[in-house]
């Protein structure tokens, strides 16, 4: 089960480009398991605007956890 991806329904309820996001950011992990600066430049290969998309969680991602 190493590198199993989950994600949560609540996923749906964003933008298709958060999603797009979250599971690039996701599979990066695959190669880079921290945030460092290698896994970065990788999120950035695939998604070169994530730091707006990131933005748009940390403002937004709250909407992740209503139960």
């Amino acid at each position: 089960y190493q590198n199993a991806l989950h994600f949560t329904f609540r996923l749906l309820y964003m933008p298709k480009e958060i999603i797009d996001y979250v599971i690039v950011h996701e599979l990066c992990h695959i190669q880079e398991k921290n945030h460092g600066a290698k896994f970065w430049a990788l999120v950035k290969t695939y998604c070169p605007d994530y730091k707006e998309k990131r933005a748009f969680l940390k403002s937004h991602g709250y909407l992740l956890h209503i139960f």
